[in-house]
């Protein structure tokens, strides 16, 4: 008997997850994914327990691991006197308090592991250059039509998941209220080799740095070849893309004033790209019969908790957790979206709260910082422990 049938809709993240896991679990996966060639978009990912665990059981994760930096610490710094606030250390103490490891790793590293992963698995077929044009469920699945650089395409499978991202087609077609909602910020990324800056800078830690109105995440990437730098700040452009391209100019007006390893960093990268940063409002409906969504197209977030990546990692093995054996298709899905639904909320809602914690200014400021000062070094990592102790 041929092995059922799944489509993907996007070769992100969570689409090639979500590929190597659903073809762990006998099915014969398509991967459909718009773009030519899979080339590097975004900067740096940080991958905590809760997605390292899911990379494990997947078998990738000494793949990943080898491009990444393991942190031996994390650090909350004052942006403008270069204090530290707080921090504790990572590595081996971290991977035992929450059963796995904390990786940091640039994007394109940890797609091209995925992606070369997916490749080597012969019930996976991957179609680059191929977007989705519209599907329809039939009684036996779902078709979907597809265009290419050739012309156009019907491709039938017995459920479609849509894994393409914040401006998902998918998502549009099943919930079309369901816009991103734009949060007044913008990420400005940038790259630099570990070599261009002071030692200091360059340690296997990641460094938090928050000031009024911004803050900034530094942690190494490239095997530690490279510092990894993400700098947010309030912005009303609401031009949607990863690379945009950015002043740099503006960017080191609006951090005049912070001290002198923070400007370091911003000095340092001749060339920023700004990301305006959406998300999506919590969903309580991902999908309908045959079709669901995975990743950023369910609920996109901010990434002031590091968890987008992580959390479509998960949607992936609790997705083929679900269809594993599953009789009813669509049954299968409607327990996917039961499972991950309250949890990715919750996590959407808390990335939202941090945006306005890292960015307090005056009075407000000066309160959380002595907090944050007089905490035992356990106590930021064991806030999220609802995040980071999650087995699927």
């Amino acid at each position: 008997m041929p092995a059922r049938s799944l489509a993907i809709a996007g070769a992100g993240i969570g689409g090639l997850t979500a590929a190597l896991a659903l073809a762990q679990a006998g099915f014969a996966v398509t991967l459909v994914e718009r773009a030519e060639v899979l080339e590097e978009a975004g900067a740096g990912v940080q991958l905590a327990a809760n997605a390292t665990r899911c990379l494990k059981a997947l078998g990738v994760y000494e793949r990943v691991a080898a491009e990444a930096v393991l942190p031996t610490a994390f650090a909350v710094m004052d942006g403008r006197s270069g204090t530290r606030l707080a921090g504790g250390p990572m590595g081996t103490q971290a991977e035992a308090r929450f059963g796995g490891p904390f990786l940091v790793i640039h994007r394109a590293d940890l797609q091209g592991a995925l992606l070369a992963a997916v490749r080597e698995v012969p019930a996976i077929t991957l179609k680059l250059g191929h977007a989705l044009e519209s599907f329809a469920p039939e009684a036996s699945g779902v078709r979907l039509n597809l265009r290419h650089a050739g012309g156009t395409e019907t491709l039938r499978a017995d459920a479609l998941i849509g894994a393409d991202g914040l401006r998902s087609a998918v998502r549009r077609v099943l919930l079309p209220q369901a816009a991103p909602s734009f949060r007044h910020r913008a990420a400005w990324r940038a790259t630099v080799p570990a070599e261009a800056l002071p030692a200091a800078l360059t340690d296997p830690v990641t460094r938090l740095w928050i000031g009024p109105g911004a803050h900034l995440v530094t942690y190494p990437v490239k095997a530690g070849r490279a510092i990894n730098l993400v700098a947010v700040m309030p912005d009303e452009r609401e031009v949607h893309g990863w690379s945009e391209a950015a002043a740099r100019d503006e960017l080191l007006a609006h951090y005049r004033g912070w001290c002198a390893p923070a400007r370091a960093l911003l000095d340092a990268p001749e060339r920023w790209l700004r990301w305006a940063l959406f998300d999506l409002d919590p969903l309580t409906n991902w999908g309908d019969g045959p079709v669901t969504l995975l990743g950023d197209a369910a609920h996109a977030m901010p990434p002031f908790l590091a968890q987008g990546a992580a959390q479509a990692i998960e949607d992936a093995v609790v997705l083929a957790r679900e269809l594993a054996g599953a009789d009813d298709i669509p049954a299968a899905l409607r327990r996917y979206e039961a499972a991950r639904q309250p949890r990715t909320a919750r996590v959407q809602r808390a990335a939202r709260g941090m945006d306005r914690i890292y960015h307090l200014k005056g009075p407000a400021r000066l309160a959380r910082d002595l907090v944050m000062r007089v905490q035992p070094e356990s106590a930021v990592l064991e806030r999220y422990r609802w995040i980071y102790d999650w087995r699927a």
